[in-house]
């Protein structure tokens, strides 16, 4: 691989087993490893989620240069160059440059390439412009799914950052659903969330869906003026970040004594998450799980109030690959986060769901999540 490693210092603001030097370089020498395998001379990263996993290092703007001999290249402007040449002295980090100079800098990197990765989710005008620059390159390969793929292996690193913040989320719960009184508005209960989340945490990973009463059978009712009543339930999902990874967790509860038909749809839609939850194993695939949840529900006679997958994955961002989804054909491994989240919907009535984290075992699942409400 050569000795274009080296030793970086922690990466401030980011958890420092998750994006240490040594993480960084073994996430970036396995893509070097499945792009020769494709037959590839190197890849262009665009995106800031995918620069952050291989580098260590946010920032709005920037390409990361992978190639598949001389190892990885980040170039970023000069609002960032200074920080990311500190933090990444494993790496070389140059000015991107402006206009022409741009291209050159590129052209330069990537001299000796004829084939070459691209990330598909790129917007076609970017990848078009990027073709155009890159006259050299003969032919292009869309790597989204070889990225995607390994991010969605956690390392024991970021299984630690996602405990670390996962517990934090717990105790945002705790906090927020202890503290919420009769009477206060879903926007009043919004707004302890974010002071949470920015105590507990660096911010929500994104915005709270709060709903009272009726409202819960909105799956992302926007927080407005409602009052939480006796007698009603309250569906909350929120999640907070912390060291560049995302939480998310969802409970729903009630303000008082809870009617027959809440206790009804509450215990159905536990009994779903736990049949899951214990069911799982690696090797299923996406859309087999999501059928363990599924016919709990469809045998209660609900399924047509179960309109959303069972889950997602979870990690820098909040919706990762892959999914618990009856359209997910991808076979599920050890190592994989992801959200277990049934839910029934009945519009006019109330909507219930329980969302908890899991980690893919060799023999199952553990539960990250602990918030008991």
């Amino acid at each position: 691989m050569g000795g274009f490693f080296g030793v970086v210092a922690k990466h401030g603001g980011m958890t420092a087993g998750a994006f240490s030097a040594e993480e960084c370089r073994g996430r970036c020498e396995r893509l070097m490893a499945a792009l020769r395998r494709k037959g590839l001379d190197g890849a262009l990263v665009r995106s800031p989620t995918a620069r952050l996993y291989y580098s260590g290092f946010a920032a709005s703007n920037g390409i990361l240069s992978v190639d598949v001999r001389s190892g990885p290249t980040l170039l970023t402007d000069f609002r960032y160059l200074i920080a990311a040449r500190r933090a990444l002295n494993w790496m070389p980090c140059d000015d991107c440059g402006r206009g022409n100079e741009a291209k050159r800098i590129l052209r330069r990197l990537t001299r000796s390439w004829r084939r070459a990765g691209y990330e598909g989710s790129l917007a076609v005008a970017a990848h078009t412009a990027q073709q155009q620059t890159l006259s050299q390159i003969a032919e292009w390969t869309d790597v989204d799914s070889l990225i995607t793929g390994q991010r969605a292996i956690k390392s024991s690193a970021e299984q630690a950052a996602l405990r670390r913040v996962i517990r934090a989320n717990d105790r945002l719960f705790e906090r927020v659903l202890r503290g919420a009184r009769p009477g206060q508005s879903e926007r009043d209960i919004r707004n302890a969330v974010r002071r949470e989340a920015d105590t507990l945490g660096d911010g929500e990973a994104f915005d709270a869906v709060v709903c009272v009463g009726a409202n819960g059978a909105e799956c992302h009712h926007v927080p407005g003026d409602d009052p939480w009543l006796p007698g009603q339930p309250l569906l909350l999902d929120a999640g907070l970040k912390l060291g560049g990874y995302c939480s998310d967790l969802t409970r729903t509860v009630c303000c008082g004594r809870p009617s027959a038909r809440f206790r009804e749809i509450h215990a159905l839609i536990s009994r779903a998450n736990r049949t899951a939850i214990r069911r799982l194993r690696p090797g299923m695939t996406g859309a087999e799980v999501d059928a363990l949840a599924r016919d709990v529900i469809d045998r209660a006679g609900h399924g047509a109030a179960f309109g959303h997958s069972l889950g997602h994955g979870l990690g820098l961002e909040v919706h990762e690959a892959p999914a618990f989804a009856a359209s997910c054909k991808t076979v599920i491994r050890p190592g994989m986060v992801l959200t277990v989240e049934p839910g029934v919907y009945l519009p006019g009535e109330l909507g219930v769901r329980i969302e908890d984290v899991v980690l893919i075992t060799p023999t199952g699942c553990e539960v990250l999540s602990g918030a008991a409400f």
